[in-house]
């Protein structure tokens, strides 16, 4: 059997990422694996804030798509320092990456980029309204990712 060395873990900071990544620390730290974990800004969220900062106006004057997208990436920075408090990585080599993009296409992207063999997501994430039994960007990952695919429930 093949030795998963590479573990991606994808999480969007909903209820499911602490789960996830602790159910991704106990496999890596059985196989010996590195993981990325990966969270990605949807290209919809990007959109959005373009328009409404560039057409509408909405926004202070002084506020650009860049600063947003920066303030996005130092949150999701700080939401990480949060979930390493709670999760026990030690041991375990990690790194997290932030990526912008459709979800789906960003994770199989990172899955080629980062030579994962095995990837870890909630079966759900922040909205319940994509798939009703399991979420849209997993639902999609099931039928689309090259090796193999954990889902985690959150079962709390």
């Amino acid at each position: 059997m093949k030795q998963f060395q590479r573990i991606l873990v994808a999480i969007d900071f909903s209820e499911y990422s602490q789960a996830t990544v602790e159910h991704a620390a106990i496999l890596a730290r059985e196989l010996g694996a590195e993981m990325n974990i990966v969270n990605v800004i949807n290209q919809r969220d990007v959109n959005t804030m373009d328009y409404s900062i560039n057409r509408l106006n909405i926004y202070r004057k002084n506020m650009s798509l860049e600063g947003w997208i920066e303030g996005m990436k130092e949150e999701r920075a700080k939401e990480m320092a949060r979930l390493e408090k709670t999760v026990d990585l030690s041991g375990i080599r990690y790194t997290f990456t932030v990526r912008i993009g459709d979800p789906f296409q960003e994770l199989l992207k990172a899955v080629t980029d980062g030579k994962a063999e095995m990837v870890v997501m909630g079966a759900k994430g922040r909205s319940d309204l994509g798939d009703f039994l399991v979420g849209s960007t997993a639902s999609k990952m099931f039928r689309r990712c090259p090796v193999p695919l954990v889902t985690v429930r959150n079962l709390k």
